[in-house]
């Protein structure tokens, strides 16, 4: 079927924003129904509103095969355009606030997923000063990360272990303790003193691929010269602390992550060359220009945040007992 290009000026019959967000979306979903779930639309709608795009652009945007859909080169390059379109609101948006201060605005925050158990304790404290701005919060994976930053999707993003890339601007926020966990019936746990081969041998559960803490493990472990010989994978930080419950395993999480009911029923393992130190960082796309809420908040994290986090991490090494961020 032969596509023509409509007549009449471009700006007229593109679209609507909302066609163009829908686009985006798709795009990062990978396909329309993932798509309609994060945007709380059922599939016949987002299909539509990609459908009467195309027909205002005159160009088919995409196609599917299989069950894989696959940006045409037309949506690829009406997909650039259309964050190009959303940078500039983004402008508009940013200087209107600053003509309102912090009466207004939105703040878009994502974070690594084993961010989220001290992340709201961090924004607690910016919100109750704040309570007008309205806070977007995206929790996910490390890779999961990298796609929202080379889309912009966000003002700033907290990462375990960061990109290594020179286009990201990478902020040091606190230290991030890694430590061995095992059940409190397992024949290790009263140990007072590890070695690695002590532990080399046993089954130990990780994040999945793509994951920020997996990456920071299996980069610390071979700067040791360590490495773990039976693994099993679970996506999720919880999914992996009951899974070490019901005796699969072992794990290395963040120490931030454990809670007083974890501890309860886990316990840490003094392994020698642990805990693993690495760092929570706060990321950013170099040069990016902040709205006046972000770098507000930004400021804030980097004094009044890593200042709670600090706090939590020295109960955590004098007790050996979690504790989250509080003000």
């Amino acid at each position: 079927m032969t596509h023509r290009i409509p007549p009449g000026r471009l700006p007229s019959r593109i679209g609507t924003f909302r066609q163009l967000e829908i686009l985006l979306m798709v795009a990062e979903c990978g396909g329309i129904a993932a798509a309609a779930e994060r945007l709380h639309l059922s599939q016949p709608s987002v299909s539509m509103q990609m459908r009467k795009l195309s027909d205002s652009i005159g160009l088919p945007l995409y196609e599917v095969s299989g069950r894989k859909l696959s940006l045409t080169h037309a949506g690829e390059v009406l997909l650039a355009h259309a964050r190009e379109i959303f940078d500039c609101t983004d402008r508009l948006e940013m200087a209107l606030n600053q003509l309102q201060g912090m009466q207004a605005g939105r703040l878009g925050l994502a974070v690594v997923s084993s961010a989220e158990y001290f992340i709201p304790h961090l924004l607690g404290p910016f919100y109750r000063q704040y309570p007008q701005i309205e806070v977007a919060l995206h929790v996910g994976n490390r890779a999961e990360l990298l796609e929202r930053i080379q889309a912009n999707s966000d003002d700033m993003y907290i990462f375990g272990f960061p990109p290594q890339d020179d286009a990201m601007e990478c902020t040091p926020l606190a230290a991030n303790h890694l430590v061995v966990i095992a059940p409190r019936s397992h024949a290790l746990a009263e140990r007072k003193r590890l070695r690695w081969q002590d532990v080399a041998q046993e089954q130990f559960i990780l994040r999945e691929e793509g994951a920020g803490t997996r990456a920071a493990i299996e980069h610390h472990l071979a700067k040791l010269g360590y490495t773990l010989n039976n693994k099993m994978t679970i996506a999720s930080n919880e999914g992996i602390k009951h899974a070490v419950l019901a005796r699969m395993g072992l794990a290395i999480v963040p120490a931030l992550c454990l809670d007083d009911g974890d501890q309860e029923e886990l316990v840490q393992l003094p392994v020698a060359g642990f805990p693993l130190e690495d760092q929570w960082n706060l990321v950013n796309r170099s040069g990016k220009v902040l709205s006046v809420v972000a770098q507000t908040f930004r400021d804030y994290l980097l004094s009044d945040g890593r200042e709670m986090l600090t706090d939590a991490l020295g109960y955590w090494e004098q007790h050996h007992r979690p504790k989250l961020p509080t003000r």
